[in-house]
């Protein structure tokens, strides 16, 4: 049956591709079960939503969820004639459109601003369609918008006892770009019931920037599956305007593309895959090696990144670091020992954590974690909000050294990188013998920011606890028991 209407969310997805509307409304059955990371952004837009209720007070709120749709049109017209002043997810229907507006907050002369709230920090380009729509629908409705604001999380808003809503969020007034919209309205609304008229046909699009941008795409394994594993859309850096260039003179494969199309760390990916053996610059790598200074100290954090802070002397956002993985070796090649901190979830982990690194790492020796840059600035907030530990931590950060750099830098290019050098590329292509992350209950960093929070949140029994604490160890001792295989190998590359 054709889909007579759709909602603001679907109006943005038509935006970035038709085809992607025409799937989500009649191929559901692609839809792939949403990861657990992209449940945490949606889970924390929730909480900052209900958070922005506190910001206009005594409102009213338009109880009824998405199943009940037509009961919320008529709770929101029984709040108007009310004389409501603020009236939360408030919704309408116009023109084959229903949008539910975050907050509706009515002025003294009968008009009505809009508040959309997002959980970014900033006002993005695609916000103003997003605003743009639900002014078109609330002006067919008859009512006059006097203004259309969006607010957003303000990310330098420090956390000091209960969270003040007033400092937590900023308003951007948003009128004029979405008023510049709005002309485009009616015509995407045809064109988006028009491809929405056919439900046996879907639209044809071919794959391209729009399915990732603004937003990743659900369908994209769908719309993706005769493209190989790796593929000209796997190298680093290529322009959009050359893969399409490629694909439209039928290269996909990326021992195929010529050399006209690549610059000069492009080319080695190319010529890598064209030979099937690795790139090895052993003077880069010596180098880098020589700079190490033992013990070395192998490190990784794992953090949390709540929208809405939970500690006081945090930021939106802001990684804070619950956990360490800390391997030490004495001697290249020799012996391991191994510490490890993990929070209890009932306090800040910070001060326990800086105190931890303190006690266990030594004055002398390098310290070696894979992208350092995300350590050496968790290792610098800890510093600065822990006066205690400042001396201490700051001098821990001259010493790091990033794991990394050889393969950033193409010093190390192997063909099952597939143009990627993260540290679960770098891993299996180098130590194939290893088990790879993927048969674990925690395998990557966003499964463990929802285990901790899991662990915060109180819900959990203490048999899933203690499991919870035992996959989290797991996990991020994995991370530096893999930096030290790949750090032998890179000896082994130079002998």
């Amino acid at each position: 049956m054709a889909i007579k209407s759709i909602s603001k969310s679907q109006y943005m997805i038509g935006l970035q591709c038709v085809k992607r509307l025409w799937l989500y409304n009649y191929r559901k059955d692609l839809v792939p079960a949403i990861p657990p990371a992209q449940q945490l952004l949606f889970d924390q837009g929730t909480e900052v939503g209900k958070l922005a209720h506190q910001y206009f007070r005594n409102g009213k709120l338009v109880a009824f969820d998405h199943t009940q749709l037509h009961q919320a049109i008529e709770e929101t017209k029984n709040l108007i004639r009310n004389g409501t002043e603020v009236i939360y997810e408030s919704t309408f229907g116009f023109n084959n459109v229903l949008v539910r507006c975050d907050v509706l907050q009515k002025n003294k002369n009968g008009s009505w601003n809009l508040i959309e709230v997002k959980s970014t920090t900033a006002v993005k380009d695609e916000h103003y369609p997003d605003t743009a729509i639900q002014k078109y629908v609330l002006e067919g409705n008859g009512l006059k918008v006097n203004n259309v604001q969006l607010m957003h999380i303000n990310n330098q808003y420090v956390k000091n006892g209960d969270i003040d809503p007033g400092r937590f969020f900023n308003l951007q007034d948003v009128t004029q770009k979405a008023s510049e919209h709005q002309p485009k309205i009616d015509k995407n609304l045809k064109d988006f019931m028009k491809v929405l008229s056919d439900d046996t046909s879907e639209a044809r699009i071919e794959i391209g920037e729009h399915c990732t941008n603004p937003y990743a795409c659900e369908f994209q394994p769908y719309c993706w599956k005769g493209i190989p594993a790796y593929s000209i859309y796997d190298i680093p850096r290529l322009s959009w305007e050359k893969k399409n260039k490629l694909r439209r003179m039928g290269i996909i494969q990326v021992k195929d593309v010529p050399d006209s199309f690549l610059n000069g760390s492009q080319s080695i990916y190319v010529n890598v895959e064209k030979r099937g053996q690795p790139y090895i610059d052993k003077t880069s790598i010596s180098d880098f090696i020589e700079e190490l200074a033992y013990p070395i100290y192998f490190i990784d954090f794992e953090t949390i990144s709540p929208a809405i802070p939970l500690y006081d002397g945090s930021r939106p956002y802001q990684q804070i670091p619950f956990q360490l993985s800390l391997h030490v070796q004495n001697t290249p090649n020799g012996k391991l020992t191994h510490a490890g901190y993990l929070c209890d979830g009932k306090t800040d982990p910070r001060p326990g954590l800086a105190a931890f690194m303190v006690e266990k790492i030594g004055a002398k020796g390098s310290l070696m974690a894979y992208n350092a840059s995300f350590e050496t600035s968790r290792i610098n907030e800890m510093a600065d909000a822990f006066p205690a530990y400042k001396k201490q931590l700051l001098e821990m950060t001259k010493r790091i050294k990033d794991l990394m750099r050889p393969f950033q830098k193409k010093a190390y290019v192997h063909p099952k990188f597939y143009g990627s050098y993260s540290i679960k590329s770098v891993l299996p292509a180098l130590c194939p013998d290893i088990p790879s992350y993927e048969a674990m209950p925690i395998a990557n960093g966003g499964d463990a920011q929802n285990a901790y929070l899991n662990i915060l949140s109180g819900k959990l029994s203490e048999e899933e606890v203690a499991k919870t604490r035992q996959d989290l160890d797991k996990y991020c001792r994995k991370d530096t028991e893999s930096m030290v295989e790949i750090l032998g190998q890179l000896y082994n590359a130079v002998k």
